[in-house]
């Protein structure tokens, strides 16, 4: 699969209704990487900069990656690839190859890896990341709904990143 990069500006990507048709973050380099379906995430300018943010638990895999690489990828698919993308959310990268699992393929872009199968992918340089801890919610309440039962002790990260390409497929 070729792709050509594009300005940022122009990716058409709708920040307030297209996180919900399913985004996968990727981290590391083509050899050796991990992607996670986000659904949760922001667009916006900060610091004079067009940004991204991700949000992703303590417990993921890919956030190993996230904390180790300058880099992360954001990579929209067909709404017909919903299943595959539900698959690299469900499953662990620690445990199988969740690419060959799922009929996805890493694809380098300029040392990050993207997917392949995307027919948009930006390239976000990170700039900022924080644990969003309890005691940093002006709503605790909030804090409480989302990290209870199974998901209490494993809270979120925030991690923001500078978009610095735009690809679209060919």
């Amino acid at each position: 699969m070729k792709f050509k990069e594009i300005p940022v500006e122009e990716c058409g990507f709708n920040a307030l209704s297209d996180w919900s048709k399913y985004v996968l973050v990727t981290a590391g380099t083509v050899g050796q990487c991990n992607t996670l379906l986000v659904t949760w995430g922001s667009f916006g300018v900060m610091w004079r900069r067009k940004i991204a943010t991700v949000y992703i638990r303590e417990s993921r895999y890919t956030k190993t990656f996230l904390d180790s690489q300058d880099y992360f990828t954001l990579s929209m698919l067909s709404p017909e690839d919903k299943p595959k993308m539900s698959y690299m959310g469900s499953h662990s990268g620690r445990d199988e190859d969740k690419y060959e699992k799922a009929g996805l393929h890493p694809i380098d872009l300029d040392g990050a890896a993207g997917i392949e199968e995307a027919n948009l992918v930006l390239v976000c340089k990170k700039v900022y990341t924080d644990e969003m801890a309890r005691e940093k919610y002006t709503n605790p309440a909030v804090f409480d709904e989302w990290n209870k039962g199974r998901n209490e002790g494993n809270t979120h990260h925030m991690y923001i990143g500078e978009i610095i390409k735009a690809y679209v497929k060919e």
